[in-house]
């Protein structure tokens, strides 16, 4: 099973932290209309619970344990290459569908995600890193919505799910941004310091 930006990252409605952070927990007020895709591990504990989308890191134990959103118009019987241990089964797929800020509702049929081929691209350096000061400032923001995000209930698997240094920019992994987010990270810190990596993506867009 894969595990971080690999998988999922997810996003709801706005919300601010008053006092706190001038990030926002979670990402557009307005659903998207129209259909985004992922590549995400797909996860149901029990009979009795809806199955999820995997977001953020995945225990590597048998059965995996991850959280997420509910994912709606989900059948194992119309997929293959699913695996059930101890009650619980899950499976690797690429999925399409629409996201209203809490439920990923399927609208196309998902397929298994093939195994990788060949060697992974290795992603382009970035000329130069940004201000120190700036990425400090920037990465005890995200840090302070995130914990806060993981302290509501409401909140849980929607928002801000990873972030971390990479070639002196701040990642910041998320479900869904429609680029409200990435406007707003570009407006309090300048471009080029925060790169919001959505995990859900229009469909035909190169990741």
């Amino acid at each position: 099973m894969r595990s971080g930006s690999a998988m999922l990252a997810l996003a709801g409605s706005a919300l601010l932290l008053a006092g706190c952070s001038p990030v926002a927990l979670t990402g557009p007020t307005m659903p998207p209309a129209d259909e985004l895709t992922a590549t995400a591990t797909v996860l149901q504990r029990t009979a009795d619970e809806s199955p999820m989308l995997c977001a953020g890191a995945i225990a590597e134990s048998l059965p995996p344990l991850c959280g997420g959103p509910v994912i709606a118009g989900w059948d194992w019987d119309a997929v293959d290459d699913e695996e059930t241990e101890n009650g619980v089964t899950w499976g690797e797929y690429d999925v399409v569908g629409t996201w209203d800020g809490t439920t990923f509702t399927l609208t196309r049929g998902p397929v298994p995600t093939p195994e990788p081929t060949g060697n992974p691209a290795l992603p382009t350096p970035w000329p130069n890193a940004a201000d120190a000061e700036t990425m400090a400032r920037a990465t005890a923001d995200y840090a302070e919505a995130m914990s806060a995000q993981l302290q509501d209930p409401d909140a849980a698997g929607t928002g801000i799910f990873g972030m971390g240094d990479a070639g002196g920019r701040l990642v910041v992994d998320v479900l869904h941004d429609d680029g409200a987010m990435q406007a707003e990270a570009d407006a309090l810190y300048g471009e080029d310091v925060v790169v919001i990596e959505s995990a859900l993506r229009p469909v035909g867009e190169e990741r």
